[in-house]
């Protein structure tokens, strides 16, 4: 099967790379390394997707993980920052609608569900909570979750044109070899060097799906393998709730580390409740990393 990453240099990218490459699949890698967290591989290309789009090429897999991409510092403060991804996404499903990939993967995210859906009484997110074909959108997260629609948006319309697209919708990704601008590893790194009091963003109680890359790349395959006609969206998360307060405190007793845990307000909130219904994921695939096991993962426990 050959296979095409973009961004392979990133997060995401670099482990679908490392599970083709595991595989036997010929694998195209593709990154500009310009991300000051990407971390260069032996097979992967320094070139900007643009160019990959001009010049055709023939693959049963395209992954387009190419992406302005930050935490959620970044986000807020400069939201334009995230706009340059339009760019590359159009690109992308113009290429795709010349018939150069039998499936597109597009990485949307949780951050396109309205955030009236994430306050207080947080509700599940459903996959039919936003559909491009809803004649009435709900203000998602930011520009960044803004750019994710509008994503969805062209792979959606891209149909017409043959284009077939499965657009996981990710919730809060983690792992072991994630930057630390994302806030999981920055958790672990200020326990890992005894910060005392360790911090958190916010006042705390904000909820995450956290969800291990692991099972990231396992649903995302086992959905491909189901078969992607057209386009056709799926939630990649555990149910699970768990505030930044308890993680911490997670991440503190699993490292034998007894501190005092301080809530940062001043620092960026997000959404207040943000938990994925992963019931159409789990027709395909059952998460197997817990987060305890992602925190001793981590840390090396």
């Amino acid at each position: 099967m050959k296979v095409l990453i973009t961004g392979a240099a990133g997060f995401l990218g670099r482990h679908f790379t490392k599970h083709h490459l595991e595989h036997g699949d010929e694998v195209a890698a593709f990154d500009d390394m310009s991300s000051p967290w990407a971390e260069f591989e032996t097979w992967i290309n320094e070139r900007d997707a643009r160019d990959v789009f001009e010049t055709g090429g023939s693959y049963d897999i395209a992954y387009h993980f190419a992406a302005m991409v930050g935490g959620r510092a970044t986000i807020e403060q400069d939201p334009l920052y995230n706009a340059d991804s339009l760019d590359l996404d159009s690109r992308l499903f113009r290429w795709a609608a010349d018939g150069w990939a039998g499936v597109v993967v597009y990485p949307s995210s949780s951050a396109v569900y309205g955030v009236v859906h994430q306050g207080v009484d947080g509700e599940s997110l459903s996959e039919d909570m936003f559909h491009p074909s809803q004649i009435r959108w709900d203000v998602p997260d930011e520009v960044y979750g803004f750019t994710k629609m509008a994503g969805e948006f062209l792979a959606w319309k891209a149909q017409r044109y043959g284009v077939n697209t499965l657009c996981i919708r990710p919730f809060s990704g983690y792992g072991e070899d994630q930057s630390p601008e994302y806030p999981f590893p920055s958790i672990i790194r200020r326990v890992q060097r005894e910060e005392d009091p360790i911090t958190v963003w916010g006042h705390g109680e904000q909820t995450r799906d956290f969800i291990h890359v692991d099972d990231i790349v396992g649903a995302t395959i086992a959905r491909l393998q189901a078969g992607v006609k057209g386009y056709q969206n799926m939630n990649i998360g555990t149910g699970v709730a768990t505030n930044f307060l308890d993680l911490a405190s997670q991440v503190c007793f699993l490292a034998s580390y007894d501190v005092a845990i301080e809530p940062q307000p001043e620092k960026p909130v997000g959404v207040l409740n943000r938990v994925a219904d992963p019931s159409l994921m789990l027709e395909y695939y059952t998460p197997t990393v817990s987060l305890e096991e992602g925190i001793r993962r981590a840390l090396g426990v």
